[in-house]
């Protein structure tokens, strides 16, 4: 199985199907453990071997795991910031495209040929809908399914967040309304298919706060009570760096004035921050993942369908 692995590093469906063998192994040996009807050298004999071996199919489960999302990932990182972050989702709401098309060579986002089409959210959607498919074509649980789109939602939100932290352009009004009509698709996305729970659409509110951050008031002290009350989600260095970074979108808009910047500052100093000082989200964090322990239900002799392909008749039905 391990060999099997290696050999389809790339290839989402059989790593699926790899994932569900291990997984199937793993609680069958569970299951099927020696009882305390054999005589006791025996059965240390015999609990001491299986032990060794579930323990390893339990780190070969996490292999193939990773290596699932790991695929998706690969395929995920170069949309994000093109789908979610600059794409005119809503058209005509903001500015020419070409603007952007400068600010994300300053950023360093990877480049694309010229007269290729960007990404959009159905990019993005497209390749969580064939992690999903291959999740479900093995009947995985659905608990193991919400934990891997977890993982992947906070990928999502960590490399949106920081490339909007780190992009002047990004911030303002209308890109804020973008950004939040990009993240509801998501949010949408997911609920249609019941993946919602287990924190797999909680892990997107930094993003979700930051764009609506962008398009709230920023003048009078009761705007900067409102912001520190509702971005909870975010670090107050995140929340000044989007204030500080802001630009107004038409005439009729206004710049962020230092004394408000400096009035949610000290307001955000009262506050039970949850959220640790840093600018940027860690790309690279793995949340921990928990196998349902799920056996196949017992089967009789009479229900199993053997092949004639294996040549095994000669065995009898017990």
């Amino acid at each position: 199985m391990k060999t099997a692995l290696k050999k389809q590093t790339n290839d989402l469906n059989m790593t699926a199907l790899w994932l569900k063998n291990v997984c199937l192994l793993h609680d069958l040996l569970i299951q099927h453990s020696p009882k305390q009807s054999l005589d006791s050298d025996e059965l240390i004999s015999m609990t001491t071997d299986l032990s060794d071996l579930i323990r390893s199919l339990s780190d070969l489960c996490i292999q193939a795991y990773q290596q699932l999302l790991s695929i998706t990932e690969t395929q995920l990182q170069k949309l994000i910031v093109p789908a979610l972050l600059e794409s005119e989702t809503i058209a005509g709401l903001s500015g020419s495209a070409v603007k952007l098309v400068v600010s994300r060579k300053r950023a360093g986002s990877d480049p694309r040929p010229v007269g290729a089409d960007a990404p959009t959210m159905a990019s993005v959607l497209r390749q969580l809908g064939a992690l999903h498919t291959a999740l479900s074509c093995q009947s995985l649980p659905l608990s193991l399914a919400e934990q891997a789109f977890r993982q992947m939602t906070y990928l999502i939100c960590a490399c949106a967040l920081n490339n909007l932290l780190l992009r002047k352009d990004m911030c303002c009004w209308s890109r804020g309304m973008q950004i939040r009509y990009n993240v509801s698709l998501l949010e949408e996305w997911l609920r249609s298919r019941g993946l919602q729970a287990g924190g797999t659409v909680a892990t997107l509110e930094p993003l979700i706060q930051a764009a609506q951050l962008l398009q709230v008031g920023k003048k009078t002290a009761a705007d900067a009570q409102a912001i520190v009350r509702t971005c909870t989600a975010l670090s107050s260095t995140q929340i000044v760096k989007i204030l500080t970074l802001y630009t107004p979108h038409s005439d009729l808009d206004e710049k962020v004035t230092i004394n408000f910047i400096r009035t949610v500052q000290e307001l955000v100093k009262g506050r039970s921050d949850t959220q640790p000082a840093q600018l940027l989200l860690d790309v690279r964090r793995v949340f921990p993942v928990t196998f349902p322990y799920s056996p196949p239900p017992a089967l009789s002799a009479e229900e199993l369908v053997i092949p004639d392909s294996l040549k095994i008749s000669f065995l009898r039905r017990a």
